[in-house]
């Protein structure tokens, strides 16, 4: 009887100890959990609302993921130089991994392709021509630019003058956005003229400024969403009015504030939009994923053209608006 009961002290004894055990290795687990991994995020422009939208799907992420993000943006809009030593110096200073907007296609590859060998890149909204396997989340941005060619067409552009700006192209996705609109413009009876557009904010202003006062174009294009506000402005401070022949038409990519509002008084025609919000949520948990040894995968994300007929539809002001839900 004594020894019976002594083997169950032991056994009770044991469980204890083992009950201790998990519970000290909680408490560690559960502490590291709560610190979290640390992610860089570099975008490549300023801190312009363009970013905002996407950042707020980061911000999600990371509080759903118990993650510590880093948003990074410009001195000036696509600095390679910059942006090659600030994906240098996050790698260095301890990041556990990287998402990154490239700013050129070829000339950040090097960098991006020495930074893998440390630590996990993922790719946003833009993309490298690289053979290795490095996560991508964007919206198909060829397909983006085809549709916004055909709603001009759908709008009556049948035998229109077309300007279309060729603004940071060395960007994959503003590139592939042009060659979609144009594979596609060039099979209309429409004419297109291409606009290199040189220098900054003030030389798109300058330009949007004088086509549609001296009424040199019917169309302008832009696929960035800051010149597409630039555009907006230009029209808008020549005093847009029918009545006044100031009728030229403007379509572009992005839903900034500016960009919505102009899409409400008509000075913007189209804009083509990528669901932004889930682009920086998926970088986050990709970012995530890859950190513990998973697979990241090449992630497509839906895009739309809105107008001002379209825009109040549930789901388009779920895009335009997504903290409102």
């Amino acid at each position: 009887m004594k020894r019976k009961k002594k083997q169950i002290l032991i056994i009770i004894f044991l469980l204890l100890m083992l009950s201790l055990l998990f519970f000290i290795s909680g408490i560690l687990f559960k502490g590291k959990d709560v610190e979290g991994y640390n992610i860089s995020i570099i975008v490549r422009g300023k801190n312009s609302e363009s970013w905002m939208i996407m950042k707020q799907g980061m911000e999600q992420a990371a509080s759903e993921m118990n993650t510590n993000i880093r948003f990074i943006t410009l001195t000036d809009e696509n600095n390679l130089n910059e942006q090659k030593d600030l994906i240098e110096r996050e790698a260095t200073e301890g990041a556990d991994a990287i998402i990154i907007s490239p700013v050129d296609y070829e000339k950040m590859k090097e960098a991006i392709e020495n930074t893998i060998k440390d630590i996990p890149v993922i790719l946003i909204e833009s993309t490298i021509y690289s053979d290795k396997e490095i996560p991508y989340i964007s919206c198909d941005n060829y397909k983006l630019g085809k549709s916004l060619a055909e709603e001009l067409i759908q709008r009556g552009n049948t035998r229109s003058r077309v300007t279309v700006m060729k603004k940071d192209l060395q960007c994959s996705s503003i590139m592939e956005r042009y060659k979609g609109f144009i594979d596609t413009i060039k099979e209309s009876k429409n004419t297109y003229d291409l606009l290199d557009i040189e220098g900054g904010d003030q030389s798109v202003y300058d330009k949007s400024k004088d086509i549609i006062e001296n009424n040199k174009s019917d169309v302008i294009v832009t696929f960035d969403p800051d010149a597409l506000e630039l555009v907006g402005k230009a029209k808008k401070d020549l005093g847009y009015s029918k009545k006044e022949g100031i009728n030229v038409e403007i379509y572009g990519a992005g839903s900034t504030s500016k960009v919505i509002s102009f899409l409400e008084e008509d000075i913007i025609n189209a804009v083509a939009v990528q669901n932004d919000f889930n682009i920086g949520y998926l970088g986050v948990k990709t970012a995530v994923d890859k950190i513990k040894g998973n697979r990241g995968e090449e992630k497509i994300i839906n895009s739309t053209v809105i107008n001002s007929r379209n825009m109040y539809s549930d789901e388009n002001q779920r895009l335009l608006f997504p903290f409102i839900r």
